[in-house]
């Protein structure tokens, strides 16, 4: 439903009964996913979820820079598919029309900015001239216009910027979370997997002391969902970035 909003979460003491929006709408449900992305932590707060689990969420601020695409020697396009380049803290990707998206790596020299996804800046800031820098490092032929051109837009951030893809302990509320910016290619896998998890949950098997155990069917390998959980340590491994 565009241009409405949620309000109120509905419980029968630990049970998910359904939702109220902002235009007065009432949703009856026992399952309910919060799949809200950069509002996720609001949701979970309207839900009370927040107060125990122990992997939280936040919306950040991203911005991307558009630019011409640079050539090689050859003369052919000198970024052919997604380029990451950790020493100047960017990625880079081919898109239509000879451009390219320069994205951050999060390097620690940046301040992240953690936003309200309902009120936050979505002009271009000086961060758009030190990521287009960035990228001339790399391709010192890279043209930079004078007119800043890019999109500003949010990440749904977890801790360890590693999803969450779990129940709650309220009985049928589920989570798809804290992407990250780097989950969009896995929504499809991800759909079934949450559809598995509550079928799992809802036959009465303690996910939590018993992890879901989802059977990836192109590659028949098991991916263990004890990794997404929402109560689990930070993972130290991770990149602490959009890399996942």
């Amino acid at each position: 439903m565009f241009s409405d909003a949620v309000s109120a979460i509905r419980r029968a003491g630990e049970t998910i009964t359904g939702i109220e929006t902002q235009r007065g709408s009432v949703f009856s449900t026992p399952i309910l996913i919060n799949a809200a992305g950069p509002a996720s932590a609001a949701i979970n707060a309207l839900a009370g979820t927040d107060r125990t689990q122990v992997i939280g969420t936040r919306a950040i601020r991203q911005e991307v820079v558009h630019l011409k695409m640079p050539l090689s020697a050859s003369g052919k396009p000198a970024v052919p598919c997604v380029v990451t380049d950790s020493d100047c803290g960017i990625y880079m990707r081919p898109e239509l029309k000879d451009h390219i998206p320069v994205g951050s790596l999060e390097p620690s020299c940046d301040k992240l900015e953690t936003v309200s996804p309902d009120a936050f800046d979505d002009n271009l800031s000086e961060q758009w001239e030190t990521q287009a820098w960035r990228a001339a490092l790399r391709f010192p032929s890279l043209g930079i216009p004078n007119t800043a051109q890019g999109y500003v837009a949010l990440y749904d951030v977890s801790d360890d910027w590693i999803p969450v893809y779990d129940r709650s302990d309220i009985e049928g509320y589920f989570m798809a979370i804290g992407t990250s910016g780097n989950q969009f290619k896995t929504a499809p896998v991800v759909g079934e997997m949450m559809a598995d998890l509550i079928v799992y949950v809802n036959a009465g098997r303690d996910h939590d002391s018993d992890p879901f155990q989802f059977e990836l069917k192109y590659t028949s390998k098991s991916l263990d969902l004890r990794t997404f959980s929402r109560l689990r340590r930070l993972t130290e491994k991770s990149s602490f970035c959009v890399l996942g």
